[in-house]
């Protein structure tokens, strides 16, 4: 089921309706529907949820962005807040963009109580706006980015407390770059949509683990091991450049050419000379 508008997605979850059809802000209440199959909003969400899996004094964070399935299934009614807020919005202010409005819904942020009181206290502060007559839409995207700007702190922080967890991610998105061409022989160029697929996580949350681990994002790294792959094969000798770049998967070996020289610093040319 799809959800082109915050308005019909409210009436669905029993929330009360919309009082602008690009951003919403509310509170969950006993009227919010418990349980429901995977369903498509067109428009981002960003939920903070108070006592869930029996650790009472911790906050809870879930994100979901245009098109994501979100699905969920609770015995009790859950508190906390939510905004919901069209794409357009966000689009047409770049400073709300985001890279964890993309994470989904497994990949939440869990808040310590001094951080669950931080960004419940902008929640409430943008609540109270939004229920006046006649509230300013610019103050709500400058309350929704004070939430965003602490949000990627407290990721941060959780990234670097949970090392044994992000370790095992990183390690297996090296295994399976440095296993791409072997298992998949000729393949289409590898992309951190592959490999979050491969992990079972959503790209963003993939590249942002992966460059606070590293200091690099998933896709430079990808960019790395197809020219050092490149360079193996140009040093044997077998192959044109353009043989070498439609085994590495790429449609155009032009491309390829663009690519080693930036990462290389010299063409392919070039360097099968030396």
């Amino acid at each position: 089921m799809k959800f082109e508008s915050i308005q019909a997605f409210n009436s669905y979850t029993n929330m009360r309706a919309p009082k602008d059809a690009l951003i919403d802000i509310g509170q969950y209440s006993e009227d919010f529907l418990l349980k429901s199959p995977p369903v498509y909003p067109n428009f981002y969400r960003i939920s903070i949820k108070y006592g869930l899996e029996d650790a009472k004094e911790k906050g809870f964070m879930y994100f979901s962005s245009p098109g994501q399935p979100i699905e969920w299934k609770t015995d009790t009614p859950w508190s906390g807040y939510f905004i919901n807020i069209a794409g357009d919005l966000i689009s047409n202010h770049q400073h709300l963009e985001y890279s964890f409005l993309n994470y989904g819904l497994h990949e939440p942020l869990f808040l310590k109580k001094e951080e669950e009181i931080v960004v419940t206290h902008h929640y409430q502060a943008a609540l109270q706006e939004y229920n006046k007559e006649a509230f300013s839409k610019d103050l709500l995207l400058a309350y929704c980015n004070l939430i965003f700007a602490h949000v990627a702190q407290f990721y941060k922080r959780q990234f670097g407390e949970r090392k044994e967890q992000y370790s095992q991610l990183v390690d297996n998105f090296f295994a399976l770059l440095e296993n791409y061409y072997k298992k998949n022989g000729q393949a289409v160029q590898p992309s951190v949509n592959h490999f979050a697929q491969q992990l079972n996580v959503t790209p963003n949350y993939l590249s942002d683990v992966i460059k606070f681990y590293t200091g690099k994002p998933a896709l430079e790294h990808i960019h790395q091991h197809i020219v050092t792959v490149a360079k193996h094969l140009l040093g044997q000798k077998k192959s044109t450049i353009s043989e070498i770049a439609y085994q590495l998967g790429f449609e155009y070996p032009n491309y390829f050419s663009r690519l080693f020289r930036k990462v290389a610093g010299v063409s392919p040319s070039h360097f099968s000379n030396l």
